[in-house]
């Protein structure tokens, strides 16, 4: 236990010549910048799965514009000279060329 916080106490000390204190610092933003990668991945494939629930429940064909489904679905829609961008709250974007 006390080799333990040795470690601890020369991982968060100032002294950056120690390669085992910077490589374990090191170690640790990777392992953060892991965890949030693995976060957004998750935030992503809630959204998707959402969407995908809300779409399975739509009638299969629909003939007039909803307000409810483009609100539900659409984060927004940019319009370009050449083509459109189309966002959904899901985070895809399609691009539809003219």
């Amino acid at each position: 236990k006390s080799m333990q916080q040795k470690l601890l106490a020369t991982v968060n000390s100032k002294n950056t010549g120690d390669e085992l204190g910077m490589e374990i610092r090191r170690l640790r933003d990777e392992k953060q910048t892991l965890q949030n990668e693995q976060a957004s991945r998750q935030d992503l494939k809630d959204r998707i799965d959402e969407m995908m629930s809300f779409l399975n429940n739509l009638p299969c064909e629909l003939t007039e514009y909803e307000e409810e489904y483009v609100r539900t679905l659409l984060e927004k829609i940019t319009v370009y000279d050449d083509h459109i961008i189309v966002e959904f709250k899901s985070g895809i974007e399609i691009q539809i060329d003219e």
